[in-house]
């Protein structure tokens, strides 16, 4: 017989292989058109000559509009008429890739973006050969150069564009300072020529201060305040050259996209898709533009007009003279129509510029409407009657009227161009890519085959543990089947909540029935424990945000509270390591050798909060030596990690030195040391949940014992159930904005995919990581005392694998047919396509690296020794 784990070593690169062709299928490139727009000849005179285009990341609405805010330079231009302020809405994904793509393009971007957003070395998503409003200016008979400092995304979509250049690393959220200093450092130079026509600024401090510490940091209002005096510089620099050259300088200061309430985006929450927007220029105080600043407070984050934020694309080019980009989907701002002729002094304006320009807008859209519906395009007898239909009709009826001779005489000519504007953006913006449905079937078709096959392999093992084996089956079919409800996708936490309770009191009235007076005890202790998880974060979408256990811990009155649990969690740590890897030693080396790692990793993590100016008690600081700044937390995180590997060394070690030969102890000493790093990964606020976790380690321990017949495909079952319970009530969910990247940096000091990516995955899967290696440990207690004559390695391998891959291959089976059936559905890009790249990453690196590769390492080694 083939071994199960030989079988599984096969199917998994099988199942990559179908989900890469559904993946092919399902995210491809929006068809878009090649080339660049027709110049036209007619085009209203140029506002602007020069555009400084100042791109702070991560800039929310508030951080300039709102009453708390630091930059009060750009308030004051807003309030006395020389800036235009909106709030920019960010289409999803909000990163920074397909945002860039946005507001440079005009274009609707492809959710595939936010993927190759963290591919420094990629280069598929390059936009040479597409239109833009930089390659417009590229494309003027008298070109002027072209320059950016910044966010080196820029040099990846526009290679070979700019004239001088200097990329920054976007990705190292750890540095706050010199990645805008070496923004502004260029300034003095550039200011003093005038050979460029666009200067483009990406500055990245605000996004990394709001990953690290959140949007209410410490370091966010002197950052905002930089921000601030950055503007002031360049508009003054607008108003030399506007004095001394008369040339004219646009400066447009926006977020690519916001950030929600602990400083991540990616979703669709209103703090992630509200960026700021902000047109300035000498010129516009003329034209009578002043608006109150601050504005009144208000409910969200719309502060001013909203505007969708491929509307930038459409202004600049229409303030600049330019053609507007062949894929453009953005409309021009109605309130910068001011800076043209006025046309409300008469109800007849004949051949007036805001119409003009109007109405090549309108053209350069209907053009991407005829390819995106046929139907548009048909011949019309009656505008009137088809105003009245659908969507499609109303478009064909307003261009036959836009179409008809002397429209551009009417007042009300502006309204209807406005009016077909937005609703063509409204259908263009909701169109669904093209999907290669053959690729997409023939993927589906693979991970059905070896799901079913994966599914039948655990239904008919060998075990005769028919309880588990049908709450397994009933429960995997639950959660296929809520995969195709975006709000059960959404709010899938109370699911898993749900059926670890379902699960608990099954093993409940089977205690009874077996008179396990203490199985009851501990299953009813479990479900307190359980209890306490599902309140400890609200995640999701409907509670979101709602007062939970996290929340009053991060507050100054439970800070205390906190700070006593996080030491008493290390006081766990230390008691684990004392006990069960340096207990063959000497009381003195185990406890100097117990407390080293322990205490160092307290420090960095206490270096930590107070970094991100988290609430920390003024006595635990007083006697605690601890340092804050990049440096000292690199070199902290540094000791730290070579403390766990120096203990995980003499671990391996004295475990191979040993003349009792005891596997056991060799998996229960690696899984303690791994929980070190566990720990170290993880945010303050969640490391009291490491508590619960060792809780529930220590009673499903005991429990191993009571169920000797049928334990190990329990074991594994509930394994699987507390990976995913632990995943959301450390704060994750389905959205990408709750990936934590505060701990993605520690011991990096510059980016590199590979370990920033390791980090990243450790800090937001260390609750499913302990609880794979906890499933370990109960696996080897069980064979201890069951007096079974099977070997861990064989009881992992035939119970737990199968159970593991036939879970995890069917959650990816009904994820694939939910975006394959659901594809047209409104929140495909919001709801369903994250959640497919959630579960991929549960497939992949939960299943295929930690659960198959690092266990069945752990196992085969602690046979060797």
């Amino acid at each position: 017989m083939i071994p199960h784990a030989l079988i599984i070593a096969l199917l998994l690169p099988l199942e990559i292989l179908g989900l890469l062709f559904f993946a092919r299928g399902f995210f491809p490139y929006k068809p878009l058109f090649h080339g660049y727009a027709p110049i036209e000849s007619d085009a209203p005179p140029a506002v602007s000559d020069k555009v400084i285009f100042m791109v702070v990341d991560a800039l929310r609405s508030d951080f300039v509009f709102s009453n708390e805010s630091s930059m009060t330079f750009t308030q004051s231009l807003i309030s006395s008429g020389n800036a235009l302020p909106f709030t920019a809405r960010a289409a999803p994904p909000t990163v920074t890739l397909p945002r860039i793509k946005g507001i440079t393009t005009g274009s609707v971007s492809n959710f595939l973006d936010a993927v190759l957003n963290i591919a420094e070395s990629d280069n598929s998503s390059s936009l040479i050969g597409q239109d833009s409003w930089l390659m417009e200016f590229k494309r003027r008979p008298l070109p002027g150069k072209l320059v950016m400092f910044g966010d080196n995304t820029w040099l990846k979509l526009f290679p070979g564009t700019f004239d001088r250049y200097d990329g920054t690393e976007s990705f190292y959220v750890s540095d706050f300072t010199e990645v805008d200093n070496n923004v502004t450092r260029h300034l003095h130079v550039e200011l003093e020529r005038s050979d460029w026509d666009v200067m483009i600024l990406h500055y990245l401090g605000v996004d990394h201060i709001g990953h690290k510490g959140g949007p209410y940091s410490q370091y966010m209002p002197n950052k905002l305040r930089e921000m601030d005096q950055v503007v002031e510089m360049l508009y003054r620099y607008a108003e030399k050259i506007l004095e001394t050259e008369e040339k004219s300088t646009l400066l447009v200061l926006c977020g690519d996209h916001g950030m929600n309430e602990i400083g991540n985006h990616g979703g669709s929450s209103p703090g992630e898709t509200a960026a700021a927007l902000v047109f300035a220029s000498p010129v516009f105080s003329k034209h009578g533009s002043a608006s109150p600043s601050p504005p009144n407070p208000t409910d969200g984050y719309e502060y001013y007009n909203v505007v969708e934020q491929v509307d930038i694309v459409a202004s600049i080019s229409g303030l600049v003279s330019n053609p507007f980009p062949m894929n453009n989907i953005g409309v021009f701002i109605p309130e910068l129509l001011r800076f043209w002729s006025r046309w409300a002094t008469n109800n007849m304006v004949l051949g007036s510029d805001q119409v003009k320009l109007l109405r090549q807008n309108a053209e350069q859209m209907y053009r991407i409407l005829k390819e995106a519906f046929s139907a548009i395009d048909t011949p019309v007898t009656d505008p009137q009657v088809l105003l009245a239909g659908s969507d499609i009709d109303k478009i064909r009826g307003m261009w036959a009227q836009i179409r008809k001779p002397h429209f551009d005489e009417t007042l009300e000519s502006i309204d209807t161009l406005y009016a077909f504007l937005r609703l063509g953006q409204k259908l263009l913006s909701r169109t669904s890519s093209s999907y290669d449905i053959s690729g997409m079937v023939i993927g589906l078709c693979l991970v059905s085959w070896f799901s079913s096959l994966a599914f039948r392999r655990a239904l008919f093992s060998t075990s005769t543990d028919l309880v588990t084996k049908a709450v397994f089956a009933v429960g995997v079919t639950m959660h296929a089947i809520s995969m195709f409800a975006s709000s059960l996708v959404e709010e899938e936490h109370y699911f898993w909540y749900w059926f670890a309770s379902a699960w608990l009191t099954v093993q409940l009235i089977v205690s009874a029935r077996l008179k396990s007076t203490r199985a009851g005890i501990i299953l009813t202790l479990l479900l307190v424990a359980l209890s306490i998880l599902r309140h400890y974060h609200h995640t999701g979408q409907k509670y979101a945000g709602s007062y939970d256990v996290a929340q009053y811990l991060s507050t100054a009155a439970g800070s205390g509270l906190l700070w006593l649990l996080i030491l008493l969690e290390h006081l766990i740590l230390f008691k684990n390591l004392h006990y069960y890897v340096f207990a063959d030693v000497s009381p003195l080396v185990a406890f100097v050798c117990s407390f080293t790692p322990v205490i160092s990793l307290f420090s960095f993590k206490m270096s930590m909060a107070l970094d991100a100016a988290e609430n920390v008690p003024s006595a635990l600081v007083a006697i605690t030596p601890t340092s804050t700044g990049a440096d000292q937390l690199l070199n902290r995180a540094k000791t730290s990690f070579l403390a766990i590997v120096i203990c995980m060394i003499f671990h391996v070690l004295s475990t191979v030195w040993s003349t009792k030969r005891d596997p056991f102890k060799f998996i229960r000493g690696a899984f303690h040391i791994t929980v070190l790093f566990l720990v170290a990964q993880t945010r303050s606020v969640n490391i009291p949940i490491f508590m619960l976790y060792d809780a529930i380690h220590s009673l499903s321990r005991r429990l191993a014992v009571q169920y000797r017949a049928t334990a190990p495909l329990a074991i594994v079952l509930s394994t699987l159930i507390w990976q995913r319970v632990s995943f959301f009530a450390s704060g994750n969910s389905n959205s990408l904005a709750t990936v934590d990247l505060s701990n993605a940096y520690n011991g990096v000091s510059e980016y590199n995919m590979i370990p920033v990516g390791i980090l990243t995955f450790v800090s937001n899967f260390s609750g499913p990581i302990f609880f794979s290696l906890s499933g370990l440990v109960q696996l080897s207690i069980w064979k201890n005392t069951s007096k079974t004559t099977r070997s861990v390695e064989d009881i992992f391998t035939f119970d737990g694998l199968s159970l593991i891959h036939a879970f995890h291959s069917m959650s990816l089976l009904a994820a694939m047919g939910a975006c394959m059936v659901l594809r047209t559905h409104l929140f495909i890009w919001t709801v369903f396509s994250p959640k497919l790249l959630y579960t991929v990453g549960w497939f992949v690196l939960q299943q295929g690296v930690v659960d198959t590769i690092l266990c069945m390492f752990i196992v085969v080694v602690s046979d060797l020794v």
